[in-house]
């Protein structure tokens, strides 16, 4: 068992957290605190529905992604882009594809892309309901992704964060 822990990022309408996983890595969330200023907010928790493969480099400062899009690939899909260099995933909507080339998504790549990283498009697993609140998680399995990363939504209105997200991977 090796134990992880990440904070969120600050948002004013959505604050997430990507928690990283390469291959048969399983990720076992045992607790987990939000904040939000909205008073129906949701704990959204993701883990991979489908995934593809990176064929060519993707620089940071880009929005195309080099691969072939994963059946049914859309505009405004969630994914979780996982670099196996840097053990890094980041959050990624998609703006458009292009069918057997490439995934554009809406901003830049946060990270750089080499052959063999994933593309995970993300499908909700479960919910929490926050509302204009703090909320706070804590069992000995909140929630559980067997293979590949996991990723945790919050929404607000002005103000919203994923104060902490810790669990262990297994």
């Amino acid at each position: 068992m090796i134990p992880f822990s990440f904070t969120g990022n600050a948002g004013s309408t959505l604050s997430h957290v990507v928690v990283p996983a390469s291959g048969r890595d399983r990720i076992r969330v045992q607790y987990v605190s939000a904040t939000s200023d909205k008073a129906a907010s949701l704990l959204t928790f993701k883990l991979p529905s489908k995934s593809t493969v990176v064929t060519a480099t993707s620089a940071a400062n880009q929005t195309v992604i080099n691969c072939v899009p994963y059946a049914g690939a859309a505009a405004n899909d969630v994914v979780v882009l996982f670099s196996a260099v840097t053990g890094t995933g980041i959050r990624g909507v998609v703006a458009s594809v292009q069918a057997g080339v490439s995934i554009t998504l809406n901003a830049n790549l946060g990270l750089a892309l080499a052959p063999g990283d994933m593309v995970h498009l993300m499908a909700t697993a479960g919910q929490i309901p926050v509302g204009a609140a703090t909320k706070e998680a804590n069992a000995p399995t909140v929630f559980v992704v067997n293979e590949g990363p996991g990723l945790i939504e919050l929404d607000g209105t002005a103000a919203c964060r994923v104060n902490l997200v810790a669990g262990e991977y297994s």
